[in-house]
């Protein structure tokens, strides 16, 4: 076993059955690199811990959620698909390039997952009715609010921005330094705070959650 997975486990708790369906989506990885950019060049050496690890320890805020999960922008499906690997159910990958859902189809059928892969760019997206929103090295924390916000229109049941703010899902965002900056830039009339977690990747960045039922 490489390292990096080693590293993994020291972290993260997983069957072996799981941790053979992470090492084949690390070759795949390295395999569609060569054809197409899934994730920095740079990152891939270190991918079990950069990417794998990073989009697992997400895991714990969602393993015992009930409804939907979305990930906004998932590319190679970080944090999606890893988090669909280790048991988390009814996710929902969204991605609008084409070629990497290609990717992701060929991932979900080498690891015998059952994440749903929608090729969409977000603002064109059907209401998905998520329990919670998911993202990672997207865009900034403002834009995946207002992305959320507006995600939540498309229900319905709701006519409003007001209501659909109060509507709003649970949110999990993994930010890098400059995560108090975009803290700073969410407009104080949407009246949503989050709260921060370490990461156990990195001491700069962090883990944002916005959890409807305490905020």
């Amino acid at each position: 076993m490489r390292e990096g997975f080693s590293r993994f486990k020291k972290h993260i708790h997983v069957s072996h059955e799981t941790l053979e369906k992470l090492v084949i989506y690390f070759e795949l990885l390295n395999v569609w690199q060569e054809k197409m950019n899934l994730v920095s060049n740079n990152s891939l050496e270190n991918a079990e811990i950069r990417h794998f690890l990073d989009s697992a320890q997400l895991y714990v805020f969602c393993k015992n959620l009930n409804g939907n999960i979305i990930d906004f922008g998932t590319g190679a499906g970080f944090p999606g698909a890893v988090l669909s690997i280790l048991g988390a159910s009814n996710i929902f990958l969204v991605e609008s390039n084409k070629k990497k859902c290609n990717f992701l189809t060929k991932l979900k059928k080498e690891t015998n997952s059952n994440f749903n892969i929608v090729n969409s760019r977000i603002e064109n997206l059907e209401f998905l009715n998520p329990s919670l929103i998911v993202s990672r090295a997207l865009t900034s924390t403002k834009n995946l609010m207002l992305f959320s916000i507006d995600h939540m229109l498309k229900s319905k049941k709701i006519n409003s921005k007001k209501e659909a703010i109060k509507k709003l899902p649970n949110l999990l965002f993994l930010k890098g330094k400059n995560f108090k900056e975009e803290l700073n830039y969410i407009p104080k009339n949407l009246k949503i705070k989050f709260q921060t977690f370490p990461s156990i990747t990195s001491a700069e960045s962090r883990i944002l959650l916005y959890n409807k039922n305490i905020s």
